[in-house]
């Protein structure tokens, strides 16, 4: 509590000094929007505007598909510093990357994306202001919403369903549009800060918005600048996640945490006798199951196995963040039909990753190795260890030679290969609406959006190393042997112990080019809307809404020239570009057909889009739908859609890329006569068609066994990459529900709906291992064309390609209920209660045709049951808010199986429900000054326990489901608010 109370007075403090402030409760729903607007959004009351999931003016508990809003009240009492933290909350969007799953990301670590019914951030469709926002990730159409900043955000409105008729490609699982604050006359401040009840993982904010109107309030300016960060959390930090844990001694031994889970790659180094052998190559000694020799902490010689290295204590459950964002909206009423708007806003967002030191080999022939094994000359090599060579080399048996010394060890004094990202986002938007006619509306925007992203981190030269490994002594004085190398700067490198690298030998093998990534995207966007209503029916106004869109969109992703010819410590990896357009027309139509004749309201309605693709061609989405309303307070509505998704730049024109994941070919093994590989996947084996192989059959003859070494295995590599053969994806989506606003209950509104989207073609990688099995089984070309056996039968690479192959089934019921009004405790007391719950059916997924049905309810990421419930008061003043976020119990995954009971009873999870508690106040007579202070996870609710290995859904570092489950614990904050 003492660090609460300094957090707090230094909060004020800030107050003083910056001016910081935030927009509160229900004040800032005057401030920042039309409060009467807002007010029937909420209410469900009659408004005539334009809600996201249509074109055509309505309100949001008239809308065809189901149509959640998150309103200025709601976001400010939940005292999100990211808008991501925010929605995360709401049932309807599933496990999105983040600052607590993207430590080991390559680049955007700290990204912050949405993920509308599990289905992807690729099939979520993020717009501004009913526009396209750009992508922040190389190539793909996922959103970083780090780059919207919440203090500018008036209301949240999120469809879900197949709504790719309406806004084009990627909306399958739906859309999530930002609607800004266009309205402000002011300057208003805000400072807020918070820190978990441990005393960790402080996060700050400030912002600034001022606004006003000019020329008889014809020109409005609205701008906002926001400074916050977020300074992560150790793994280290939290008792769970302190230390690696694992089942290393297999599943009956149990989950083991300590210095038996500890890596093998550890900071002294495990060494490792190459013998001489019987055939051409070396042996390692004991066949590498235990070092030769390893180091004491005072880097005495330890023969046999030393201690391993604790990789948690390096690793982050939380990335820091830092951002500086700046967003300027303006309007000009050149008269009453029309008006001039621009939009602009740019950010840099700022992250690191924090990752253990590289886990390099030496002489090992694996993915990790850099080359050749350090010499017995090596003048580095510890005496009692050159006594101990020097006596198994005189023994009688030639065949335990020692020919040289292999190591696997973490290069912790040469450099850190944790990653620095750096990203720059700007989107301009400007363009007119305005009407005509008195039942028209227009719209025509031109939108540029650029993203770039800088990752940058160290790393070294494989040559280099190879060079600096390979020391002699002249004249008493160590140097590298290689003349060449000692004329470009080359150290000795003693890698024997902890700390032994000097510093020019740590300088000299990290690249001269640092391991970077320039990531840019660029998208520029025109279109043009019309709608309203060209005749009326008996039965009222008939709605169209017509429009066209032209849309360019640009990727590149540039590598070092060390990475991408596979010369620094890493596989190769080969750079992005590629670039597409589309055309689009599209329409939507709906029309009354009973108005107060037998029930109040039947209307039909549709919506069609035809896309020309400069990569997939004409593509075709559309929907049906209709609406009534049988008596008053009654609404029924339901939509069938079919929706699509093109693939984006990545999925088109990545290049191939080196991957060496282990593959098992289920041909080791065979012999002339046995069948391996039995099982309920593969009923006849592997035997016959192994043997069908002309060399494994000449392996086999005359009783021998087709088989691998160590070695061959660990040199399979494989390369993947993109297909610009893809097609686009298709989903049909059906939802129904009903609407309920009882007149004997103003400000009540309760909404019911049920959704089915049935994904096919969907695009993913096939498994090399499962290529490999497939191609063997039934000879299919799609996945034997990945699979490349050398003469001697032996597999040598495996490739992975995208194609339209995979299928997802998701069906659910949401249910919304929402009231605002008086209580009557005090004059003019306001009480609101929302609820947002979402039963999900059923979720399945198949890789592939040849993969099982996988149904994936009751896993953590799609939980059978998850609600929230927020409840508030208002009076003279003082707001006091509490919300409530439940999760129903689960395992980590449906397909988890371990013979220790012990560890399966961890796979299943309890029902999880967090507490979050505000409170706010006004100090003084007005409400230009407000205070508010809370408390997120009020009764430190702890995650499950989920170590890796066994569980592969657990978050490296964190030891448990960090994205599914808070893994911070107790968090305070507080902030406040000035107005001038």
């Amino acid at each position: 509590m003492k660090k609460f109370r300094l957090l707090l007075a230094g909060s004020i403090v800030g107050l003083v000094a910056n001016f910081s402030v935030q927009a509160y409760a229900q004040n800032a729903v005057s401030e920042a929007s039309d409060e009467v607007e807002l007010d029937r959004i909420i209410t469900g009351g009659p408004a005539p505007i334009v809600v996201t999931g249509s074109r055509i003016a309505r309100t949001e508990t008239e809308s065809s598909v189901p149509l959640a809003v998150v309103a200025a009240e709601s976001i400010q009492q939940d005292a999100a510093l990211n808008v991501q933290d925010l929605l995360q909350e709401m049932p309807q969007f599933g496990v999105g990357t983040s600052r607590t799953n993207s430590n080991f990301s390559t680049s955007g670590n700290g990204a912050a994306t949405l993920n509308l019914r599990s289905l992807g951030a690729n099939r979520t469709l993020v717009l501004v202001n009913e526009r396209r926002h750009i992508s922040g990730f190389a190539g793909s159409s996922s959103v970083d919403v780090n780059n919207i900043p919440t203090e500018f955000v008036d209301r949240i409105e999120v469809v879900t369903g197949g709504a790719s008729s309406v806004y084009g490609s990627e909306a399958i699982a739906g859309v999530v549009n930002f609607v800004l604050k266009d309205k402000f006359d002011g300057i208003e401040f805000r400072s807020q800060a918070n820190i978990t009840g441990r005393g960790d993982n402080p996060r700050y904010l400030a912002s600034m918005t001022a606004g006003g109107t000019l020329f008889d309030d014809r020109l409005s300016v609205i701008a906002n600048l926001t400074y916050d960060r977020d300074d992560g959390l150790r793994s280290n930090k939290r008792a769970r996640s302190q230390q690696d844990c694992g089942t290393p001694l297999g599943n009956a031994a149990g989950i083991i945490c300590g210095p038996q889970s500890y890596s093998i790659f550890s900071a002294q180094g495990q060494f490792y006798y190459n013998l001489r052998g019987t055939g051409a190559n070396p042996v390692l000694a004991n066949g590498g199951s235990t070092a030769s020799f390893s180091f004491n902490p005072d880097n005495s010689v330890l023969f046999g196995q030393g201690p391993g290295f604790n990789r948690n204590d390096e690793r982050y459950i939380a990335t820091p963040v830092e951002r500086y964002l700046g967003s300027f909206i303006s309007t000009f009423d050149v008269n009453d039909n029309l008006e001039l708007f621009l939009e602009a806003t740019y950010s840099k967002v700022k992250s690191r990753s924090r990752l253990e030191p590289s886990a390099i080999s030496i002489g090992l022939v694996t993915s990790a190795d850099v080359g050749a094994s350090i010499q017995l000359d090596n003048p580095f090599i510890p005496a009692a260890v050159r006594s101990q060579i020097t006596a198994l080399n005189s023994d009688a048996n030639p065949a335990n030679d020692v020919v040289s010394i292999s190591t696997r060890r973490r290069f912790n004094e040469v450099f850190d290969r944790s990653n620095k990202n750096d990203r720059d986002t700007s989107r301009v938007t400007f363009g007119l609406k305005g009407s005509f006619a008195d039942k028209w509306r227009y719209d025509a925007s031109y939108v540029y959006g650029r993203f770039k992203d800088h990752t940058e981190s160290e790393t070294a030269d494989k040559a280099r190393i190879a060079n600096a490994l390979d020391a002699v002594s002249i004249g008493g004085q160590i140097i590298c042997r290689s003349a060449a190398a000692r004329a470009e700067g080359c150290a000795p490198l003693n890698l024997f112990g902890y700390s032994t690298a000097s510093a020019a030998a740590s300088a000299y093998v990290q690249a001269n080019i640092p391991r970077s990534l320039d990531i840019i995207n660029e998208h520029h966007i025109i279109s043009a809307n019309v709608s309203g209503s060209p005749f009326a029916l008996w039965a009222g106004d008939v709605g169209i809404a017509v429009g066209a869109e032209y849309r360019k969109e640009k990727a590149l992703s540039d590598n070092d020239p060390l990475t991408n010819a596979g010369l620094n410590i890493g596989n190769v990896t080969q750079d992005l570009k590629g670039q597409f357009n589309v055309k689009e027309i599209y329409g939507e139509l709906r029309v009354p057909l009973l108005d107060n004749m037998v029930v109040n309201y039947l209307g039909v309605n549709g919506a069609v889009r035809y896309s020309d693709y400069s990569t997939v061609g004409g593509v075709v989405s559309w929907n049906v739908g209709a609406e009534l309303e049988p008596f008053d307070g009654v609404r029924l509505r339901g939509v069938y859609a079919k929706a699509n998704r093109a693939p984006n730049i990545s999925e088109l024109f990545s290049a191939a890329n080196e991957t060496f994941a282990t593959i098992t070919d289920p041909c080791n093994g065979v012999t002339a006569t046995n069948n391996p590989g039995v099982s309920t996947a593969f009923p006849n084996g592997f035997g016959a068609v192994c043997r069908s192989i002309p060399a494994i059959q000449a392996a086999v003859a005359g009783g021998g066994a087709f088989s691998y070494t160590l070695s061959q295995q660990q040199q399979i590599n494989g390369f993947v990459g993109g297909n610009q053969n893809l097609n686009e994806e298709k989903a049909t989506t059906i939802t129904a529900g009903a609407v309920f606003t009882p007149n004997f209950a103003q400000g009540l509104s309760l909404t019911i709906d049920y959704y089915d989207i049935k994904l096919d073609g969907a695009i993913a990688t096939l498994g090399r291992q499962f290529s490999v099995q497939q191609c063997l089984q039934s000879s299919d070309p799609v996945f034997c064309s990945n699979v490349r056996r050398g003469a001697d039968g032996r597999i040598t690479r495996v490739d992975g390609q995208q194609i339209n192959v995979a299928k997802t089934d998701t069906r659910g019921i949401d249910v919304g209920l929402r009231y605002a009004g008086e209580l009557g405790l005090r004059p003019d007391d306001r009480f609101t209660w929302s609820v947002n719950y979402t039963r999900l059916l059923d979720y399945e997924t198949q890789g592939n045709p040849a993969a099982p049905v996988i149904e994936n309810v009751p896993s953590t990421s799609v939980s059978k049951h998850r609600g929230t419930a927020r409840t508030s008061y208002s009076a003279d003043g003082v707001t006091l808010s509490w919300q409530m976020t439940y999760m129903s119990k689960a395992v980590s995954s449906v397909t988890f199986t371990n013979s220790n009971p012990a560890i399966e009873r961890l796979n299943n999870i309890r029902d999880y429900i967090y507490h979050d508690v505000q409170l706010g106040f006004d100090v003084g007579e007005t409400d230009n000054f407000s205070l508010y202070m809370g408390v997120d996870n009020l009764f430190d609710e702890q995650p499950p326990y989920l170590p890796s290995p066994p569980f592969t859904a657990s978050i490296t570092g964190t030891e448990t489901q960090a994205d599914v489950y808070d893994p911070f614990g107790r968090r305070f904050y507080a902030g406040l608010r000035v107005k001038f």
